[in-house]
C-alpha cells in the first residue's frame, strides 16, 4: 500500500506542476493569438492590394493596344480606299464618285470619293477608314 500511496502522491505532484505549466502556456499563448491574426490579416491585405494592381495595369496595357491596332488598321483601311479609286481611275478616267467598301476584319470599312482637281488634269482622293472607334482620313491628289 505504501507504494500505492507514493505514486498517488507523486501524481498529485505531476498534476499540479503540468497544471501550472499549462496556465503559463495559455495565458502567453492567448496573448500572441491576436497578434499572429492581425499580422496574417496585414499580409493578406497587401497582397490583395497588389493583386488588384497587376490586373488593373495589364487591364491598361490591353486597352491602348487594342486602341494602337486600330489606330493602325484605320490608316490601311484609308489607303486601301485609295488604292481602290485609283484602280478605278486606271480603268476608267472619267470616274468621279464614292465608293463605299466594309466589313473587314469585323466592322471595319473604308469609303473614299473622287472628285475634280484645281485643273482638269488633277483628281483629289479623299478616303477615310474607320476600325472600331478610329476614324483616319487620307488625301491624294492623282495627276492623270
Amino acid at each position: 500500500m505504501v507504494k500505492v500511496q507514493r505514486n498517488n502522491d507523486m501524481n498529485d505532484i505531476m498534476r499540479t506542476t503540468l497544471f501550472r505549466k499549462s496556465a503559463r502556456r495559455k495565458a502567453t499563448h492567448s496573448c500572441r493569438g491576436g497578434a499572429a491574426l492581425l499580422f496574417v490579416l496585414f499580409i493578406i491585405f497587401i497582397v490583395t492590394v497588389m493583386v488588384i494592381n497587376v490586373l488593373d495595369t495589364t487591364t491598361l496595357e490591353l486597352s491602348a493596344l487594342r486602341n494602337s491596332m486600330n489606330y493602325n488598321r484605320a490608316i490601311h483601311l484609308a489607303n486601301a480606299g485609295v488604292h481602290h479609286a485609283v484602280a478605278l481611275l486606271e480603268a476608267n478616267s472619267s470616274w468621279r464618285g464614292t465608293i463605299t467598301d466594309g466589313s473587314y476584319p469585323g466592322d471595319d470599312t473604308y469609303s473614299a470619293t473622287a472628285v475634280d482637281g484645281a485643273d482638269a488634269t488633277r483628281v483629289v482622293i479623299t478616303s477615310s477608314g474607320v476600325a472600331g472607334d478610329v476614324t483616319r482620313r487620307v488625301q491624294a491628289n492623282i495627276e492623270l
